[in-house]
């Protein structure tokens, strides 16, 4: 039987599972790495979240380049956002606006800053993102995402009965051919495609570095509710449909 395991008992239920310590200095008595690899997996998962949330549809991406900078944020917290939109035609060249007949692809740069305050996790956030979306001429059935980012997740820190565990991580994200189709009614999952994020993790106990840690986490989607995320040698399920972390992980195997 499969068990599905809360988010607010993400962490500790992971930590059961233990193989294969990462690459990194400090001392390795004092860094719980199956925590750490599933605190990281995390992290990724409330990232994606948030690239999921920026590829909208053409026309919203042209209204937001029409409005103002936008504010709030998503995934729980307080945050601020600021963005900005390209229009290209099929030869490349930048349009003054969106064209549903004649944009072939957009640009998007996006900034965001937040404070992520939940029960099994809270940290101070910054993440920016450069995104294209293809696949705009013609009789549209998909549209394809592509694109680079970094981020810093300061003073991450996660719960697990009387301990704390606390990171600072700094990424660098490649969002790699996640096709979403058309209508978005009848798709609303990716159907292929990952996002991976490379992860360095300065992990502290007490106020003191203790260790750090350079990670990769690869989220793969298949068309399903349930992308995959790996960390190391360890492999979860997460739920889309929750459209955050509120949503529930499966370890695989």
């Amino acid at each position: 039987m499969t068990k599905w395991i809360g988010t607010l008992a993400f962490g500790a239920v992971m930590a059961l599972a233990a193989s294969a310590c990462q690459d990194g200095v400090g001392n390795t008595d004092l860094v719980d790495e199956a925590a750490l690899r599933a605190d990281v997996a995390l992290v990724a998962a409330d990232a994606m979240f948030e690239d999921l949330s920026l590829m909208q549809e053409p026309p919203v991406l042209a209204l937001m380049a029409a409005g103002p900078e936008l504010a709030g944020a998503e995934g729980g917290g307080t945050g601020t956002k600021a963005k900005q939109v390209t229009f290209f035609d099929q030869d490349g060249k930048v349009q003054d606006s969106y064209d549903r007949l004649a944009t072939a692809s957009m640009a998007v740069v996006w900034d965001f800053t937040r404070a992520a305050e939940q029960t099994f996790w809270s940290a101070s956030v910054t993440r920016h993102r450069e995104m294209t979306i293809t696949g705009l001429l013609g009789e549209e059935a998909e549209h394809t995402w592509n694109g680079t980012g970094n981020g810093v997740v300061a003073r991450s820190r996660h719960p697990e009965g009387g301990v704390v565990r606390t990171y600072d991580m700094t990424s660098d994200v490649v969002i790699a051919d996640v096709v979403k189709g058309l209508p978005r009614a009848d798709n609303p999952y990716p159907k292929s495609g990952t996002i991976t994020r490379h992860i360095k993790a300065v992990v502290s106990k007490d106020g003191t570095v203790v260790g750090e840690r350079d990670l990769t986490a690869t989220i793969t989607f298949n068309g399903s509710q349930f992308a995959t995320v790996t960390v190391g040698a360890d492999t979860w399920q997460v739920d889309l449909s929750q459209g955050g972390l509120r949503g529930i992980f499966r370890k695989k195997g």
